[in-house]
């Protein structure tokens, strides 16, 4: 089972995700080793189990190029409002560890696995005014997502996904 793990800051959990458009990838094809994984774009996700959503900010969609295929509601705090809808799948990145004993080269590059969520993600976009420049994230994994796998939260400072 892959697992991704890291620290937080007794607040959030913060890890980087890849996007790729769900229009370009045909799951049924890559199940039968015809077509190649796309390189996915890397992003900033924050983990927000109290979202049921994943969502998308307006620079991964300008980024990817995205074109929006309906509208879905977003519930907030004392508001209600529609936002574009994107079809889009999630990546995790996840290190391929040397075998115990083993020690890479200095400078030796870090090898990685791309693990895709195979169910497309219908996400919403964020509203324009948050960047990553004023929120520190570009997308907030919902928990469509997060349901997917085990989310453990550490008292010492650190977090793991496995999937």
């Amino acid at each position: 089972m892959p697992c991704i793990w890291g620290q937080h800051n007794n607040s959030q959990v913060f890890l980087n995700v890849g996007i790729v458009d769900a229009a370009i990838i045909n799951i049924q094809s890559l199940t039968r080793g015809g077509v190649p994984l796309p390189s996915p774009q890397m992003f900033k996700a924050l983990v927000d189990t109290g979202a049921q959503r994943t969502m998308i900010s307006t620079s991964v969609v300008q980024t990817l190029n995205l074109v929006p295929i309906g509208k879905i509601g977003i519930s907030g705090v004392g508001s209600s409002k529609f936002h574009n809808g994107y079809l889009f799948h999630v990546f995790f990145v996840t290190p391929v560890l040397p075998l115990a004993g083993q020690v890479p080269p200095p400078g030796s590059p870090i090898s990685a696995l791309l693990h895709l969520r195979p169910t497309p993600i219908y996400g919403a976009e964020m509203d324009p005014a948050m960047t990553l420049q004023t929120v520190g994230f570009d997308v907030l994994l919902g928990m469509d997502v997060i349901s997917m796998g085990s989310l453990k939260i550490e008292g010492n400072g650190t977090f793991s996904f496995s999937f």
